[in-house]
């Protein structure tokens, strides 16, 4: 998949309203503010700020990781592992999930599923398509007390030690968390094949590039150097202060504003997975304080009359694709 960025936008009455909103952007030095992580952009109290910023330099800091995790891999590939199933609720699921449908899996890798379902049903029937014994279990919880992702471990591990032997059934899991976390006593008294300890300034739903997204998407073979070589690329274009980044952070602004606060996303079917990664990275950072932007995805298009004046549509394809099938009709 050859993937360019090219972003417009067409905004019609509100093209004055946005202009203002970026002249203001750049004259208040927002974005250089944000890389310096001066929590004043957002509030005076540093308070789950300036502690949640470390996401901004991980194109920098993983690649020294890159050699450390492609060697875990072709270790876990050499004992006969087939399979992966990441356990684990949001943020530190939907980059894995989103890399795996997307990018499919290299031969002579794993195979990735992802489980953030508590639906009794869909664990049993996940549980009954696994060949215990070359899946690879990875544990992904920041805090190493989410709940969901402890009774998803607890299940599969019994499962697991059931078949192979309560002495050898943690070498069939990984740990992927931050330092002082519950997870870490889990793993060492249960002897797991490897832990990852996470930078803890990154919020999940931040760490597609952290461990969380770079251990998954390693498993099944996609190029970890050449993902952080191209964030790299788009962190210092970023870096611009009236860059794409920020142009489209101050659309949304602007929309938000006049009451538009429903993004709508229509996306092409290669890049569909994108979609429910983008809704929560949409949802949980705007949606604080009672207000936010509500987006909507895998929704049937229809005539432009069936919708409110509170829509605003994104449309996200590759180069050559056609979204006529998709798009919002007159």
């Amino acid at each position: 998949m050859k993937v360019r960025q090219k972003l417009s936008f067409s905004v019609g009455e509100y093209q004055d309203e946005l202009d203002r909103a970026i002249s203001e952007m750049v004259e208040d030095k927002i974005v250089s503010r944000i890389w310096a992580f001066d929590h004043t952009v957002w509030r005076p109290s540093p308070d789950e700020i300036s502690n949640r910023l470390g996401w901004l330099h991980l194109q920098e800091t993983m690649t020294e990781k890159v050699g450390e995790i492609e060697e875990f891999v072709s270790n876990v590939k050499s004992a006969g592992y087939t399979r992966a199933l990441l356990l684990g609720m949001g943020g530190s699921s939907l980059a894995p999930e989103f890399f795996r449908k997307t990018f499919g899996v290299n031969e002579g890798f794993l195979d990735l599923m992802v489980l953030d379902s508590t639906d009794p049903g869909a664990v049993t029937n996940l549980a009954n398509k696994l060949d215990i014994e070359k899946t690879l279990f990875i544990v992904s919880t920041k805090s190493g007390t989410t709940i969901e992702t402890l009774s998803f471990f607890k299940y599969f591990y019994n499962l697991t030690a059931d078949k192979l032997g309560g002495d050898i059934a943690g070498k069939n899991f990984i740990a992927i968390t931050d330092p002082e976390s519950s997870l870490i006593d889990i793993a060492e008294r249960l002897k797991f094949r490897s832990v990852f300890l996470n930078d803890p300034n990154i919020g999940g739903r931040y760490s597609a590039l952290s461990y969380f997204g770079l251990v998954p998407a390693a498993l099944i073979g996609m190029d970890i150097k050449k993902l952080l070589e191209r964030a790299n690329v788009a962190a210092v274009n970023s870096k611009i202060s009236n860059s794409t980044a920020a142009q489209l952070g101050a659309l949304f602004s602007v929309l938000f504003g006049a009451s538009r606060d429903k993004a709508t996303f229509v996306i092409s079917d290669e890049i569909a997975p994108f979609g429910d990664w983008a809704e929560q990275l949409i949802a949980e950072s705007t949606g604080k304080e009672g207000m936010g932007i509500l987006p909507v995805v895998d929704e049937p298009s229809g005539n432009v009359d069936f919708y409110g004046d509170d829509r605003f549509f994104v449309y996200m394809k590759l180069n050559g694709e056609n979204l006529s099938n998709n798009e919002i009709h007159d």
